[in-house]
């Protein structure tokens, strides 16, 4: 698979696990609280666009630490992930940029920006359960509302 069609044109910041590993280790009080399991995925745009067929990164929760990762990715039903962040050109590699310290931060700028658009792939109450709120809140995302 050349990485231009699978993960867009962000290179480095594809395939950096240990990056991204760092970043998930400074920033684990957000995900201490997540389930076995749990998962987030970031795609490029023009894959999720071509209908799938190409790869995703993958932050999953696994015996009790985050894990970096990439599956295959053939679509949003099938994606498996709780999260999926799609990433427009660039959107990755300017997140990238800023590990490990402030990662996150651009991420959160990334989506209000809509150069990074965030699908939230399971039921609310899922996200509750498996500890995925802190992380969301995180981001700027204040998906419980207003009434708590």
């Amino acid at each position: 698979m050349a990485s231009g069609s699978v993960r867009g044109s962000d290179g480095e910041a594809w395939t950096d696990d240990a990056g991204w590993a760092a970043m998930l280790q400074r920033e684990r009080a957000l995900f201490d609280q997540w389930a076995d399991g749990t998962a987030i995925g970031i795609v490029a745009r023009a894959v999720a666009d071509a209908g799938g067929h190409g790869e995703m990164m993958v932050w999953e929760r696994r015996d009790g630490a985050m894990h970096v990762g990439h599956r295959r990715f053939e679509g949003f039903a099938s994606a498996g992930v709780a999260v999926l962040f799609v990433a427009a050109p660039g959107a990755l590699e300017s997140v990238h940029a800023r590990l490990p310290a402030q990662a996150l931060g651009a991420m959160k700028l990334a989506l209000r920006g809509g150069t990074m658009l965030l699908y939230v792939l399971v039921p609310r109450a899922r996200l509750v359960d498996d500890g995925c709120e802190d992380f969301l809140e995180a981001l700027g995302l204040a998906f419980m509302g207003a009434c708590r």
